[in-house]
């Protein structure tokens, strides 16, 4: 076992969400030369060589990992933040016993832009998604507080096409 054991060091209210949770947690053993192999691992993840850093999405929950620490945002209580930890420490574990089979991945990725997923949608402004524009509604998708199910064009046939390019993108975003 590569990592033993993570520590919550803090639990505070969360910035972007006022009835969630972000908190600190610290690791056993540094991490670092485990995050190029993360990130083949997690597609939708984004390593930076040069802090080092990993960051990914696991549902709405924002993951920082560094090379002693994390940091999550968006955490819904306390028990969910064990559950993310215990998450994170299976993760660079498995990572670890299986980097002899990964090939790792040292490129940073880029997020798309919301012009770019825009390029995908239907540009109707129809306001069924809530959102006044499609580009609102691109911006808010690539925050994560839209999802592409809320686009009702986007389950047409004529869209099909566009669906799964917006889903390829977004994988990254």
């Amino acid at each position: 076992m590569y990592l033993n054991n993570i520590k919550l060091l803090f639990i505070q209210p969360c910035v972007a969400e006022s009835k969630k949770i972000r908190f600190k947690a610290e690791f056993s053993s540094d991490v670092s030369n485990i995050m190029p192999y993360l990130n083949s691992v997690v597609k939708s993840g984004s390593y930076n060589s040069n802090m080092p850093s990993f960051t990914f999405k696991k549902d709405s929950r924002l993951i920082n990992i560094y090379a002693n620490d994390m940091t999550v945002a968006k955490a819904i209580n306390e028990t969910d933040a064990y559950s993310i930890m215990d998450f994170v420490k299976d993760l660079i574990n498995e990572t670890y016993d299986n980097k002899n089979s990964i090939e790792p991945n040292y490129e940073m990725r880029k997020k798309p832009s919301a012009f770019k997923i825009y390029s995908y949608l239907p540009k109707k402004n129809c306001k069924k998604c809530g959102e006044t524009t499609c580009i609102a509604f691109a911006s808010k998708l690539l925050t994560g507080v839209k999802t592409l199910n809320q686009c009702a064009f986007l389950e047409e046939e004529q869209y099909k096409e566009k669906l799964k390019s917006l889903s390829d993108l977004l994988e990254f975003a």
